[in-house]
């Protein structure tokens, strides 16, 4: 913050103390990973030691001098790059005269100072503790030592996943604000690069590279279409729009799409009232992928997860910041920890004006595991619509259908198998759901308010035939006093990603910022889903299907009237979403 003053000087004075004191758990957490070697040697000095006091000193002159050459570097990279150092600085080790050559406009030997400075003195401070400690070491008997050892390699897991939270340390941990210099401000760089190393974000190379980047391109940018269709089914105005994302909610259980009858009784009744879309895909498999799907119109990664990486997140374009720069305000509502899979940083990135999580619920209205039951968190987000700012856009995200499938009401459906519990989990959220909605119609906000509840990723239960895409069907239905037509069915195949393009169009709002949204009333545009899994991918066209392995390289599934020029499609399509990836 000392180094790039003037853009610590545009944040609040008390930001400063903010970011220090958020990014304290980093700062152990990395603290942790260090003290694990050392520990653990400690455990063989019950007969010598004399060899652990020169191994301390000299892990110390290491890691002093790596953390403090990361650091001085970070503080100049900053100002260049607009992110803490990570792994992506291993780049200029291919091209050594070039990353000098960057470097000729950078005061090199203030830096070195700064550098010198920080090591000199953390060194000089290291080996006066060593020295006042190591000699109070003595001999153990072998059994004592092992206990410690056991206790202390178990007692260091606490400090280095950040505590007793669900959610291990990540970015998401210590990020707290719209303010991205104050998120900056409070990440441990060594912590950072590390998980940059371990993560393989500085990797550009592309392993799904089929065709030549050009024609990839060409054949993906083929299957979009710019025109905005002339269809509206939404009043005009400042409509207020709520995002309602169910967990795990997969077609498969929605008798009015043909699955299991009586699991979703609200959700039924609810589609003839709204507007039900029939055959809409996830683009992921996990929730992580399905936010940013929804919320930013972004394809899935089939082995890695956007989200999870806050300096790729940090210029995607999405539905909150779209509205917050429109006048809306903004909310997110989750009974869990939003620091799960990194989603905290990324909401704070999108501009959501306020982020309600497990912490604003009392412990009794929590489940053993996840957080507040979903009856909770839709109680608080109704009572809260009535005094949020209109217009808004409000995101709600369940929980309860996830596992392990807690729910306080009464079995509605018997039996104790994973997939009964499952199944009595979607039931009670369904109600949970149903309650919502018709409390909202008594609300005066409701007559301007558009709902769509759509689900994060579908679920392999219940079981289906292998190598069918029904584990990624998922249902999607529009809601509200501003519909201007109701009891529609819309047949149109498409995925998760299309929903940010439909919704902005249908309000009047440019959707050029999502590139990879398609709108679903577009007469125009071509009609595909794809989906992504660890290491495979699905293509879904009107007259059938393919899932692919990437890693057998093999079809695993196909169905229908499908020709082989649409495996080229699906995997230009994957090549080229994938660069996009790792391009940001």
């Amino acid at each position: 913050m000392a180094y790039h003053y003037t853009k610590a000087l545009e944040l609040p004075s008390y930001y400063w103390a903010l970011s220090a004191w958020h990014g304290v758990r980093m700062d152990i957490s990395f603290a942790g990973y260090l003290l694990v070697l050392p520990t653990l040697l400690m455990a063989f000095t019950f007969k010598r030691f004399n060899w652990y006091k020169s191994f301390i000193h000299s892990y110390s002159l290491l890691t002093t001098f790596i953390i403090a050459l990361l650091v001085c570097v970070d503080l100049e990279l900053f100002r260049a790059w607009g992110f803490r150092i990570d792994a992506t600085s291993l780049h200029y080790l291919q091209s050594p005269r070039e990353a000098w050559a960057s470097m000729s406009s950078a005061p090199v030997g203030f830096i070195l100072s700064i550098g010198l400075f920080l090591f000199g003195i953390s060194y000089w401070l290291l080996t006066r503790i060593a020295a006042r400690t190591l000699p109070q070491l003595r001999p153990l008997s072998p059994i004592i030592s092992l206990l410690f050892f056991i206790i202390a390699a178990a007692a260091w897991i606490i400090p280095i996943r950040g505590g007793l939270q669900l959610a291990p340390m990540n970015q998401s941990t210590v990020y707290f604000s719209e303010e991205s210099f104050a998120n900056y401000a409070a990440v441990n760089v060594p912590w950072n690069y590390s998980s940059s190393l371990i993560h393989q974000t500085y990797n550009k190379d592309n392993p799904f590279r089929y065709l030549p980047d050009s024609t990839a391109r060409q054949k993906t940018r083929a299957l979009y279409d710019d025109q905005v269709p002339q269809l509206t089914l939404v009043d005009s105005g400042r409509i207020n729009v709520i995002v309602l994302i169910w967990e795990s909610f997969t077609a498969k259980i929605v008798g009015t799409l043909g699955g299991l009858p009586g699991i979703t009784p609200q959700f039924d009744q609810l589609a003839q009232e709204g507007i039900l879309f029939t055959n809409i895909y996830a683009s992921g498999d996990r929730s992580d992928k399905g936010m940013v799907s929804i919320l930013s119109g972004y394809p899935a990664q089939p082995t890695r997860s956007i989200i999870k990486i806050p300096t790729k997140t940090l210029h995607l374009p999405s539905l909150p910041k779209n509205f917050k720069q429109q006048g809306y305000s903004t909310a997110f509502y989750y009974g869990g920890e939003t620091e799960f899979a990194n989603m905290k940083s990324y909401f704070l990135q999108q501009k959501f004006d306020n982020i309600v999580d497990i912490h604003a619920f009392n412990k009794s209205d929590m489940n053993s595991k996840w957080g507040a039951h979903d009856h909770v968190v839709l109680n608080r987000f109704l009572s809260d619509l009535d005094h949020a700012p209109q217009p808004f856009f409000n995101t709600l995200f369940t929980l309860s259908s996830h596992e392990p499938f807690e729910v306080p009401v009464p079995t509605v459906i018997a039996g104790t198998s994973q997939e009964k519990l499952f199944l009595n989990a979607l039931h009670y959220t369904d109600r949970s759901i149903g309650d919502f909605v018709a409390a909202a119609k008594t609300k005066p906000w409701w007559k301007n308010t558009l709902l769509v509840i759509i689900a994060d990723h579908g679920h392999p239960m219940p079981a289906t035939e292998a190598g069918k895409p029904s584990q990624f069907h998922i249902p999607m239905l529009w809601l509200g006093g501003a519909l201007k037509n109701t009891g529609l069915r819309i047949n149109t195949l498409a995925s998760q990603t299309d929903l940010a393009s439909t919704l902005l169009h249908q309000l009047g709002k440019s959707s050029h910022d999502f590139e990879w949204s398609n709108d679903i009333f577009d007469s125009h545009r071509q009609n595909f889903a794809y989906f992504a899994f660890n290491n495979g991918f699905g293509w879904v066209r009107p007259q059938g299907y393919l899932i692919h392995d990437n890693i057998g390289g093999n079809i695993i599934g196909k169905e229908g009237n499908i020709n082989p020029a649409e495996l080229e499609n699906g995997k230009a399509y994957l090549q080229t979403s994938f660069g996009d990836y790792l391009s940001r």
